[in-house]
């Protein structure tokens, strides 16, 4: 007779699609907490990654959700969403009775409401939990986690959140997940493009940017944001946390929300335009490349202070 180990009795196996900058260190933090873990993703080498710590691959999402009983996804766009859910051997073709099908994803309430419809009328459970924190808070398993669905269901996967984030929140029924998600999001875009034009009025103006960020850490200006974006616009470094492209769709959904809702927005739009620039030129760069739109606007650029 073969024994299971106690954690391989109490402990659910995960199925994870997607093993991006995100969705990688998301399996290692699932994998180090002692959960089995299958995974799919597109690209070879995250999956020899995630393999070499101990997943298991699987063939594609239908093969995957065979062999687990919670699957999260955690995707770039809607349409990876349509192709993984809804296309040839994705979730939907596969028996889903039992199982509960999580997205990390940032999308629109509205299709989170139509994946749930079609997971629930094949016998499954699914939430939406969005993520914030980026690839820092994937790594270090500090994520916030904003979930959406049925409370037993939310109440099911939090071990798995207790393994991934240290910020969770339920926030009651599908698609409430996505929208303080898509609040987060319009709040980054507009507060970056704010630092953008603050920095540029502050550069033409004469005062030495390295002193003005250490001021705005000092005084009521402060924020995150702050913090997050401007020591990279001062290096120079535009690597992609988070980029340009996936940050316009997610202002674009925000801004689809409030049309929806017959609300005006016009900062979002502002910021959105703004975005769409970015997104044109550097796609694939960190939002923080976003004031590289305004300085070739304004032919002034945002320096760091010499060292003497």
């Amino acid at each position: 007779m073969t024994y299971k180990k106690l954690e391989e009795i109490l402990l659910d196996t995960i199925g994870f699609i997607g093993l991006g900058t995100m969705g990688l260190p998301m399996v290692q933090n699932l994998l180090k907490a002692g959960f089995p873990v299958h995974v799919v993703s597109r690209s070879r080498g995250p999956i020899d990654k995630a393999v070499s710590l101990g997943a298991v691959e699987a063939k594609n999402p239908a093969d995957l959700v065979e062999k687990v009983d919670i699957l999260l996804t955690c995707l770039p766009l809607p349409s990876t969403i349509e192709e993984v859910y809804f296309g040839e051997n994705g979730i939907l073709s596969a028996d889903l009775t039992g199982t509960l099908v999580i997205d990390h994803s940032t999308i629109s309430p509205l299709l989170n409401q139509r994946v749930y419809d079609a997971i629930t009328a094949k016998g499954g459970s699914y939430m939406d939990a969005p993520i914030s924190g980026g690839p820092m808070g994937a790594t270090t398993g500090t994520l916030a986690i904003m979930c959406g669905g049925l409370e037993n269901d939310y109440e099911r996967a939090k071990p798995v959140f207790e393994a991934l984030g240290t910020n969770l929140f339920y926030l009651g029924k599908i698609g409430n997940g996505s929208i303080a998600k898509l609040m987060n999001n319009y709040l980054i875009g507009v507060h970056t493009a704010a630092l953008a034009e603050t920095f540029i009025l502050a550069t033409k103006a004469g005062v030495d940017t390295t002193q003005l960020y250490e001021v705005l850490s000092a005084s009521t200006g402060d924020s995150k944001m702050l913090h997050r974006i401007v020591p990279l616009v001062h290096q120079r470094d535009f690597d992609a946390r988070f980029s340009n492209q996936l940050l316009y769709k997610d202002m674009r959904i925000a801004g689809e929300l409030a049309k929806a809702y017959e609300l005006d927005m016009p900062i979002n739009k502002l910021a959105e335009q703004m975005y769409q620039q970015a997104s044109e030129k550097y796609p694939m760069e960190d939002m923080a490349a976003l004031f590289k739109i305004y300085e070739e606007k304004t032919r002034i650029m945002v320096k760091e202070k010499a060292l003497d």
